[in-house]
């Protein structure tokens, strides 16, 4: 299956190269950078190292970012996509382990846990228990046991992606949260793979006031989510064609 990486970007010029060069070798023909528009030189690297360069003339959104990523992945000819960024926060070394799962047909939907793989070690204590706590709630709301639902590593097929109006969902950090809402509704399997993960000075994280407004966000997309899943009013961004699948589950590797 052919294996599209996937690097949304702003401003990443001091840590792009050693994020790709963690990529491992037989995945690095085919990935490609949205920039969302970053004042630095990360577009140039980019071509330096041979990525295949889509930017922004302005800055969008982090959502609006994963947009471009994901269609023009899918305009590479990508079987599965895997979203990588470029703050060399995750470990790009474990791609082999989350794109396997869908090779193998076990999954459609894979996410990197970061409380799988080490506990969160460097994550505050804020992010650590905000995220357990939203996710306590996703998980509640789609019937899942998954560890790290706002993990920045994730692999979805690409089957998937075309079954879904990912075009519909927020421009910020909620894109997230509304995909793989859509991706439970579609009936898609989810996977976990435990990846050690950095927290240091240059890697990038969002505003403790940005991380307040995503939860909010997060919670109102959960209510639709339900209104559509029960019938009480039809939403746009969940109208979506069931996946040729007989039940739901999720595994961890």
């Amino acid at each position: 299956m052919k294996v599209v990486i996937a690097i949304p970007a702003r401003n990443s010029e001091k840590t792009l190269e050693t994020t790709f060069n963690e990529i491992p070798l037989r995945y690095r023909n085919c990935v490609i950078l949205s920039d969302d528009g970053s004042t630095d030189s990360t577009s140039k690297i980019a071509h330096k190292l041979g990525i295949k360069v889509f930017k922004n003339s302005a800055k969008y959104g982090y959502g609006s970012n994963l947009k471009n990523c994901f269609k023009n992945a899918l305009n590479e000819g990508a079987e599965i996509v895997i979203i990588l960024h470029s703050d060399n926060q995750y470990d790009a070394t474990k791609i082999p382990a989350l794109a396997n799962l869908i090779e193998e047909g076990k999954t459609e939907f894979v996410i990197g846990s970061r409380i799988l793989g080490d506990k969160a070690n460097g994550m505050s204590a804020f992010r650590f228990f905000g995220n357990r706590a939203l996710g306590f709630a996703e998980n509640f709301v789609m019937g899942t046991k998954l560890t790290d639902l706002h993990s920045g590593l994730i692999a979805v097929k690409a089957d998937l992606l075309r079954s879904v109006p990912f075009e519909l969902n927020s421009d910020d950090y909620g894109f997230h949260t509304d995909l793989i809402l859509q991706s439970h509704y579609a009936g898609a399997r989810f996977a976990e793979v435990g990846i050690p993960t950095r927290y240091d000075n240059i890697s990038t994280s969002i505003s403790i006031y940005k991380s307040i407004v995503y939860g909010f966000d997060m919670l109102i997309t959960l209510s639709k989510y339900m209104l559509h899943k029960y019938g009480i009013k039809k939403i746009p961004q969940f109208s979506i064609k069931k996946l040729n699948r007989v039940r739901k589950f999720y595994i961890t590797a």
